[in-house]
């Protein structure tokens, strides 16, 4: 009889945890500005050729130093994965950018792009895949 009291002691406390209503959620009633420094506005890769062209933009320009291509054929996910420098573009006030990566081999191509600006931030943008079968 003591362990059915217990047991329904513990069930009666377990389920009135479970309906606890959850705090109110806050929301911020800032105004938020449409455009965030730093961040990319699109990327796009695709195979040209017997090469690999990527085409990305900027949602803002402002204080843009320049950008850093990498790329990896290893899981991208993996924080082991090495990356590669494929190249340097100097940054400018244009709204998109283009380079072509010639050195490229069959299996997946794993791109990333590093923002740089002049007042030392960083934006890093999304990983984009190309996978070429055949050279």
């Amino acid at each position: 009889m003591k362990k059915l009291i217990i047991l329904s002691a513990i069930s009666v406390s377990i389920l009135s945890f479970a309906f606890i209503p959850a705090p109110e959620k806050i929301v911020n009633t800032e105004a938020k500005s449409a455009v965030v420094a730093g961040e990319f506005a699109f990327l796009r890769a695709h195979r040209q050729g017997k090469s690999i062209t990527l085409t990305w933009g900027m949602a803002d320009n402002t204080n843009l130093a320049g950008f850093d291509i990498e790329k990896t054929m290893e899981d991208p996910n993996d924080p082991y994965s090495v990356w590669v420098p494929v190249a340097s573009v100097p940054g400018s006030s244009v709204r998109s950018f283009k380079h072509t990566d010639d050195a490229v081999s069959p299996g997946t191509s794993n791109y990333r792009i590093i923002a740089y600006y002049s007042d030392n931030r960083t934006a890093q943008s999304e990983i984009i895949s190309v996978s070429i079968m055949a050279r």
